[in-house]
């Protein structure tokens, strides 16, 4: 009985969200379009296999997740499917009549930037010389400087596939040539950082553009993430060892070796191949969140959700009692690890702050983010595109990472106008003889 309903809610919730992304108009893509792009991603799909298996165990944590029993986490999912469509429809995008005002250097500036700040972080890692890829980025945050840097390459990483498909929407770059120029960044990100959400990023990005082609869309996709699942499954392993006796490609072959023959040796099972992908295991981890919070011990976090985007930036010393770092915090608190980072959604940074109340912070929030980006450009579609992407992000990380962007995205916009504004104009040649015959005549303006 209780499954049935469940079943018939989150069939009708996924209608909602799928006919709304069939009809995204690409080249208006904004803030609010990205939520949900990212809802169908690290929501839907998992949920609905869920659904099918009747539970999800997260061995290394001790932690699982059983929709038909965990009632309340199931419900909080569901009623999202059915919030985020409705706050959608009910603030529009960028009007379709409204030219179109991106700064054409956009595209080349983040590029450049993901580029640069990731070719410096992997310097200041030090793994061109060898170690393990983890021992050496806590080393480098040492360093005072390496947090900014990584904080803007993981806004640029996520930012470059919207400019990519910015830049396809107007015509100035094919869907092919936006593939393989996105296919040649991640490959560059995934060397230098040993991250795989720029497989992710992309596979999104070729996914948009297929949109209207659904049969071809649905076997790329299909070959894309089987693909993707079975390289996630052995890229821990891999990128363990790739690097442990040096940067060197012959060190890479027996790292990947080994990671092959690990896997040979056990079954994939349907988590761990869900997970490489759609990193499942969030909603497990969301699951505990609401078993564990608004206790006594684990009090609801309050405001903490709207006030760490805007204190990033801001010294300890100048507010000892900030809001930390949410992912920090769950690491902490279930696996006894302060150096471990887990994530569990949208969804569970909103009920850790407001409880059953989340939906009604949440709303808020978005609507807020939603505004900000709107308001850094409000008519430059690359710039939206941006924020798009970002809204796509938010589903893995913490509301800090929100702030981090749209104040990059300012810092380009107004950079660039700066720019402009500051370059020199030509002087206006002056004839001290009347012009030449051959001159052009200046144009004469008629009163209508």
């Amino acid at each position: 009985m209780i499954a049935g309903f469940i079943w018939i809610f989150f069939l009708a919730g996924a209608a909602i969200n799928l006919v709304i992304l069939a009809r995204l108009d690409l080249s208006r893509l904004d803030f609010l379009d990205g939520i949900l792009i990212g809802q169908g991603y690290y929501v839907m799909i998992p949920l609905f296999v869920f659904l099918v298996e009747g539970q999800s165990v997260l061995p290394e944590l001790s932690l699982m997740y059983r929709p038909y029993d965990d009632l309340p986490t199931t419900a909080l999912l569901i009623l999202g499917m059915f919030l985020l469509p409705t706050i959608r429809m009910l603030f529009p995008r960028v009007r379709a009549s409204s030219a179109d005002t991106t700064d054409p250097r956009v595209f080349t500036t983040v590029i450049l930037l993901f580029i640069v700040t990731g070719l410096v972080s992997f310097m200041l890692t030090g793994l061109a010389k060898g170690g393990h890829w983890q021992a050496n980025l806590e080393g480098a945050f040492e360093n005072p400087a390496f947090l900014p840097i990584k904080y803007a390459s993981n806004v640029a990483r996520n930012a470059v596939f919207a400019v990519l498909l910015y830049r396809v929407t107007t015509g100035r770059m094919t869907a092919q040539r936006a593939i393989l120029f996105g296919a040649a960044l991640a490959v560059l990100d995934l060397l230098t950082t040993f991250n795989r959400i720029t497989a992710v990023y992309l596979l999104l990005t070729a996914m948009l553009l297929m949109k209207h082609r659904p049969l071809r869309m649905a076997l790329v996709g299909g070959a894309s993430l089987w693909a993707l699942s079975t390289f996630s499954t052995m890229w821990p392993a891999f990128r363990g060892l790739a690097t442990a006796q040096g940067y060197t490609l012959s060190s890479f072959a027996a790292a990947w070796e080994t990671a092959q023959r690990a896997q040979s040796l056990r079954s994939m099972t349907t988590d761990a191949a869900l997970n490489g992908v759609f990193e499942s295991s969030n909603l497990v981890v969301l699951n505990w969140i609401v078993e564990n919070y608004g206790t006594t011990t684990r009090p609801f976090l309050s405001y903490a959700m709207f006030a760490r985007p805007i204190t990033l930036l801001l010294p300890g010393g100048v507010w000892p009692d900030r809001p930390q770092n949410f992912g920090l915090t769950l690491g902490d608190g279930i696996a006894n690890l302060p150096s471990l980072a887990l994530n569990s959604t949208l969804y569970g940074e909103s009920y850790a702050n407001f409880g059953w109340f989340w939906p009604l912070g949440l709303g808020v929030f978005l609507l807020m983010w939603h505004a900000i980006f709107r308001s850094i450009a409000p008519n430059a579609r690359g710039v939206q595109m941006i924020g798009a992407f970002a809204g796509i992000a938010m589903w893995r990380f913490d509301a800090s990472f929100i702030g981090c962007s749209a104040l990059l995205t300012a810092g380009i916009v107004f950079g660039l106008r700066l720019l402009r504004l500051s370059r020199p104009k030509p002087v206006r040649q002056l004839y001290l003889l009347p012009p030449p015959l051959w001159a052009a005549p200046e144009p004469i303006l008629r009163k209508k």
